[in-house]
């Protein structure tokens, strides 16, 4: 992956999945700099490419995140009729956005493709095009069926892990588009890493009984603590148990919560953040 300092557009900086990013493709995830947020005392902390849909007292306005957008879409040579945004719940539901799905949502308040269904990943084999999931330590993974010419974005929090999102959205696209997983690229973005992300006994005990035994390689414990959970590895092992091939996948290595000055994260935060976004589109 390149981390990017966009000198075109002042301070916008984010990270291209470069297994899939090329002329034909765009698959990038953003970062918190860039963009004109927290401006006041108040909102400081959403400073500055903040790209939520929150917009009560205390978060960001209106107009803010819908130039954020405009900045970074635009650094993508795409513009704001193409985007498409889900209404996340930490939910396994995939929307297929075809043609129905862009007509009945194009219109939304918010001058894009805004789907209002609760869903936590999306495909499609439209061009033109640039889908997204919203993250701030939960991970982000974009999918490039490179023969198919078809696309997925995919927001996987550990609930959505736990209900097999990732093995669910690569049902899906072999159901809709005939595609082969091993001709699937994939990008696993930015994220909490085990450093940081201590889970409740519960949950791992949720994986084991979904998953088997096996799944505790991807939990560590310290003498007398909770468990550390590997999302990352996790997603990367649902990946290609799908069928992916591992040469085919690429995995960031940083940590949200490690690095507050480049990334928004729930728990560095306590809860008070933006949030990023992880775009991915045909041209």
């Amino acid at each position: 992956m390149t981390f990017v300092d966009d000198t075109n557009y002042n301070g916008l900086q984010y990270i291209t999945a470069d297994n899939i990013h090329s002329s034909d493709v765009i698959a990038i995830f953003s970062t918190r700099n860039g963009g004109v947020s927290g401006q006041t005392s108040e909102t400081q902390h959403l400073c500055s490419m903040n790209l939520a849909h929150n917009f009560s007292p205390g978060e960001d306005d209106y107009e803010n995140i819908i130039e954020n957008y405009k900045i970074i879409m635009s650094s993508q040579g795409f513009d704001m009729k193409s985007l498409v945004t889900l209404q996340q719940k930490h939910t396994s539901n995939i929307i297929v956005v075809d043609d129905n799905i862009v007509k009945k949502y194009r219109n939304s308040p918010l001058g894009f493709c805004q789907i209002s269904e609760a869903a936590d990943a999306h495909i499609t084999n439209i061009k033109g095009l640039l889908l997204s999931v919203r993250t701030a330590d939960c991970v982000p993974v974009l999918l490039y069926d490179s023969k198919n010419q078809a696309i997925a974005a995919i927001h996987a929090g550990w609930r959505g892990a736990l209900t097999g999102i990732i093995q669910k959205t690569i049902k899906c696209m072999i159901k809709e588009y005939n595609t082969n997983p091993k001709d699937i690229r994939a990008a696993i973005g930015p994220s909490i890493g085990i450093c940081c992300f201590e889970v409740g006994f519960e949950v791992q005990e949720s994986f084991v009984n979904e998953y088997g035994e096996y799944i505790k390689k991807h939990f560590t414990a310290q003498p007398e603590s909770k468990p550390f959970c590997d999302i990352k590895s996790m997603s990367k092992a649902f990946l290609i148990e799908s069928g992916v091939l591992e040469g085919n996948i690429e995995m960031s290595d940083l940590c949200t919560k490690c690095n507050p000055d480049l990334f928004f994260s729930y728990r560095y935060s306590g809860g008070k953040c933006g949030l990023m976004s992880s775009f991915i589109g045909l041209k």
